[in-house]
């Protein structure tokens, strides 16, 4: 840092772009802010997916129950925001924390009375993959959310084994690929319990819902989820293909 800086320093740089701005809720400038396809309206009243304005429950959870009660997403899962789930899992953008864990925050707020939460918990990476990766996405994710929200954070599941990725695999597959892979880490205090359980991606629900799964057998009360961002309902991602 030069002589000037030290007593004038400059604006905060943009975490994805390194252009500096006017530091606002979130740490994104507005350009890279601009590139993100928020989820405002027009979801999926179960699971958050952006849905035909028609319509009130989307493919998939028309075909399929869930474990948990309901479900949110902040974003679609194109163009920024899936720039920056990949530079954050793949590329090491660690800072990305904040402000995506600070949207996560944000549409927590919007979506759930999380007051009510009793813990909130994430989907766990197997061992393998945290020795690759370095870091588990989604519990720096929840921590910022545990932070911002002032709810305990907590690890309660674990991976039995490392399992394919679920975005190569059809839905068939997804759910013979996480059959019973969760175990549970933490044995004790989640009877009668309310819990939040926070993800980066939400495709089908087969992930959070495996883990769900595993959660009510240990007598957790009520699973809400919030996600980053989630794909397109079936239906409505076939007629954006055809633009």
């Amino acid at each position: 840092m030069g002589f000037i800086e030290l007593f004038y320093p400059g604006l905060p740089k943009c975490p994805v772009c390194q252009r500096e701005f006017d530091h606002g809720k979130i740490n994104l400038c507005d350009k890279c802010l601009d590139q993100i396809e928020f989820i405002k309206e027009d979801y999926c009243i179960e699971c958050g997916k952006l849905i035909f304005s028609n319509q009130k429950i989307c493919f998939d959870c028309k075909q399929n129950n869930h474990f948990f009660n309901k479900a949110r997403t902040v974003s679609v899962y194109e163009d920024g925001m899936k720039e920056y789930i990949k530079l954050f899992k793949y590329n090491k953008y660690r800072n990305l924390k904040e402000p995506l864990g600070d949207l996560l925050t944000i549409y927590i707020e919007r979506f759930y009375n999380y007051k009510n939460f009793d813990y909130i918990t994430y989907i766990p990476v197997h061992e393998t993959r945290l020795n690759e990766r370095g870091f588990n996405q989604a519990y720096l994710l929840a921590k910022r959310v545990s932070i911002n929200l002032r709810i305990p954070l907590i690890s309660t599941l674990c991976r039995k084994e490392d399992t394919e990725k679920q975005s190569k695999l059809s839905r068939k597959e997804r759910l013979l690929n996480l059959h019973n892979k969760f175990e549970i880490k933490l044995k004790r205090g989640l009877q009668s319990k309310k819990i939040l359980l926070i993800d980066d991606i939400y495709t089908t629900g087969t992930t959070v819902d495996e883990a769900s799964k595993i959660l009510l057998t240990e007598g957790v009360e009520d699973i809400k989820i919030i996600t980053l961002a989630a794909g397109r309902d079936f239906e409505l991602n076939q007629e954006f293909n055809k633009v």
